[in-house]
């Protein structure tokens, strides 16, 4: 199995900011829109087991965090993993904006940068 035909999993930072939640609306509107992109998404908030038994898969895992706090990526590391793809929303032209609710055009901006990683076009 090549890297573009295994299933991916995306991974959010899912945090209570802003450009956390941006993260979630993001996957959320990516299994949605094209459900078959992705294999499961994940907030790291919200996980029901430990995440290295997340990530115990043969899954090309990405990983989006919203901002240059890194928390998906931190806590990637902690288990010993490296992402196959990563990305942080504010480097992708978004703007932190405290606890304003995220705009469709950040959703939307934001899921093509994310399907760009996961079709592995970038």
């Amino acid at each position: 199995m090549t890297d573009d035909e295994r299933p991916v999993l995306l991974l959010t930072c899912s945090g209570i900011s802003h450009t956390g939640q941006l993260t979630t609306m993001a996957g959320q509107f990516l299994r949605c829109r094209y459900p078959a992109l992705l294999s499961r998404h994940l907030a790291l908030t919200r996980l029901k087991r430990p995440l290295e038994e997340e990530l115990d898969t043969d899954e090309r895992l990405v990983a989006v965090d919203g901002c240059d706090q890194c928390c998906a990526g931190n806590r990637i590391a902690l288990v010993g993993r490296v992402p196959d793809a990563y990305l942080i929303a504010t480097r992708e032209g978004i703007t932190k904006r405290g606890m304003e609710e995220p705009r469709f055009d950040e959703i939307e901006a934001l899921s093509r940068s994310i399907a760009k990683l996961a079709r592995n076009d970038r």
